[in-house]
C-alpha cells in the first residue's frame, strides 16, 4: 500500500508556499517541487520519513529547478536533516534557512523538538545556541551527535 504523502501549495507576496509532509518514496509525486518556475518556500516540517527511492526522486525533482528561481527551505525535520547531511546537494541549489533538532536534557529527562535558525549556528561555528529546559531551567544537549547533525550547517 503506498505511503501518504501529500504537496500543499499557496502564495504570499509573489512567493509561492508548499508544504510537504508525509513519506517521500518512490510513490511521492514530486511534479509540484520539480516544475516551479518562480521564487518558493519549501516548509519540511511535516516530512516524516525518505527512503533510497525517495531521495534518487527528490534529487531528480530538485534539479529541474532553475538556478536563477530562489529557492528556500524552512523547518527540515530530522529525517531531511539527515539527508542534508548524508548526500551532497540533496537540496539542489536551495538553501536551508530552519531546521528542527531532537534535544534532551540530561537532568530531568525531557525531550523537545526544537525549531532553529541555520544562520545563528553557522554564527556559533556550527553550534546550537543554548537551549534551556522547559521543565528545570538546565541546558539540554541534542539528542545525537551534535558534531554530526550540524554537518550541513558547516558545509554550505
Amino acid at each position: 500500500m503506498p505511503s501518504v504523502f501529500n504537496i500543499e501549495s499557496s502564495e504570499n507576496n509573489g512567493r509561492i508556499l508548499l508544504r510537504v509532509s508525509g513519506v517521500i518514496d518512490e510513490h511521492a509525486d514530486l511534479t509540484e517541487l520539480s516544475s516551479i518556475t518562480s521564487a518558493v518556500e519549501v516548509n519540511l516540517k511535516d516530512v516524516r520519513r525518505i527512503n533510497s527511492f525517495g531521495v534518487r526522486s527528490w534529487m531528480d525533482a530538485v534539479r529541474q529547478i532553475p538556478n536563477e528561481v530562489e529557492l528556500v527551505f524552512v523547518e527540515a525535520p530530522p529525517p531531511v536533516v539527515d539527508q542534508c547531511n548524508m548526500v551532497n546537494g540533496f537540496l539542489g541549489h536551495g538553501e536551508l534557512r530552519s531546521f528542527f533538532a531532537p534535544m534532551v536534557c540530561e537532568e530531568c529527562d525531557e525531550q523537545a523538538s526544537v525549531l532553529y535558525a541555520t544562520e545563528r549556528c553557522r554564527e556559533l561555528a556550527g553550534k546550537l545556541p543554548a537551549t534551556p529546559c522547559k521543565s528545570c531551567g538546565r541546558d539540554m544537549e541534542v539528542d545525537d551527535l551534535e558534531e554530526q547533525y550540524l554537518l550541513f550547517v558547516r558545509q554550505s
